[in-house]
């Protein structure tokens, strides 16, 4: 009789641990990630600055020379020529300022940033490199075959959208690419207006009496996914440097 009331009673179980809150958990994991990336980027800024910035003195000339080459820009005052290359001696610094500012425009978002930041990779930089490099090819080489500049536009605007999407395919790297798009021509005028650096010879865009093409918006948009891709990846190889040190 004892065993079947034996048999027959429920099993003793464990007390149940209490409830815990996964949610929790998660959201003090991505505060602290923030908070690190927030404070790598705080205490690395500065060799990332002169990073992006000797990336942009060195290989924005360079860059820019496939432009230049075919006379779609031509340097007035400071103008120098280095073999094939022409450009002008404002040119390195005024790129590197713009590299070094997109780029910490792009980690100051990434570091407020609420979904994941993707983490950036010297293979990404250098395909993002390259695609930026065929991109600029492919305007100049339209632009000396006499292509129109409404259908050059056509093309180009297709262009840098499909490598924004293949870079990138964000909401705020596209919002940024268009911000950078419109304002870098724009503050092209007070540099040709005042200092008379350079003019656009073929210009079709006439913007407070100077001119302007209008599809190197389009070059200014394709330029910002390689400084986004540049600027992670500098960003992962310093702060791995420092950590390997301490």
């Amino acid at each position: 009789m004892l065993n079947l009331i034996a048999l027959c009673s429920p099993p003793l179980l464990p007390k149940s641990s209490p409830n815990v809150n996964l949610k929790h958990f998660r959201s003090i994991n991505c505060c602290s990630i923030r908070k690190q990336r927030k404070t790598s980027l705080k205490s690395s800024w500065p060799s990332i600055s002169l990073a992006l910035f000797s990336s942009g003195f060195i290989l924005g000339p360079l860059i820019d020379g496939l432009h230049s080459r075919v006379d779609l820009v031509v340097y007035q005052n400071g103008a120098i020529n280095i073999g094939p290359l022409h450009t002008n001696i404002w040119v390195p610094p005024l790129l590197g300022l713009f590299y070094c500012t997109v780029g910490l425009l792009q980690l100051f978002l990434d570091e407020r940033a609420f979904s994941e930041v993707p983490h950036g990779s010297l293979e990404k930089a250098a395909w993002s490199l390259i695609a930026l490099i065929l991109f600029i090819e492919l305007s100049a080489e339209m632009y000396k075959n006499g292509v129109a500049d409404n259908i050059e536009a056509y093309i180009l605007f297709a262009a840098a959208e499909l490598l924004w999407f293949s870079l990138d395919r964000t909401r705020l790297g596209f919002t940024l690419a268009s911000v950078i798009g419109i304002f870098c021509p724009l503050a092209e005028i007070p540099l040709m207006k005042f200092f008379h650096l350079w003019y656009y010879p073929q210009a079709n865009v006439e913007i407070f009496g100077l001119g302007l093409v209008s599809w190197t918006v389009t070059c200014y948009f394709a330029y910002t996914p390689f400084l986004v891709c540049l600027s992670r990846w500098l960003q992962s190889t310093i702060n791995a440097a420092d950590t390997g040190k301490s």
